[in-house]
């Protein structure tokens, strides 16, 4: 492996793990500043979905790596997991994407910015992937 390769999927967790945090603070942040009304549901959630999102992310991102292990044979069951590796790699990228619409409001522009360095990172990270694999 070359060691940009090995530096980007390292890089790719710990933008992910800082972005969650930092979304985290932030929800905590606004709540104690009170941009939240009373009224609404608890904050708990979308703390939570943020964890859970969280830890999907680096499942997906561990089970892919593991399957292009796997796959390093030029063979019918090598393209079978590389195909399901992408496929994981697509699902990664669409739940990213949804996280950057998700937080696009004014009081929670950051966590939308942290979100897109992540995406930019799982891209680049994606690239480095396929030029590997070659």
């Amino acid at each position: 492996m070359r060691r940009t390769y090995k530096l980007i999927s390292h890089l790719y967790p710990i933008a992910l793990a800082l972005t969650s945090g930092a979304g985290v603070l932030i929800l905590i942040k606004n709540l104690k500043a009170g941009t939240y009304d009373v009224n609404q549901d608890s904050i708990g959630l979308p703390i939570g979905v943020t964890l859970m999102v969280f830890l999907i992310l680096i499942l997906t991102h561990l089970l892919q790596i593991l399957l292009l292990r796997w796959a390093c044979v030029n063979s019918f069951a090598a393209l079978l997991l590389k195909i399901s590796a992408y496929l994981i790699a697509t699902v990664s990228l669409l739940i990213l994407v949804d996280r950057i619409v998700y937080w696009s409001i004014p009081n929670h522009a950051v966590i939308a910015i942290l979100y897109g360095v992540t995406a930019i990172t799982f891209v680049v990270f994606q690239m480095q992937t396929i030029a590997q694999l070659k």
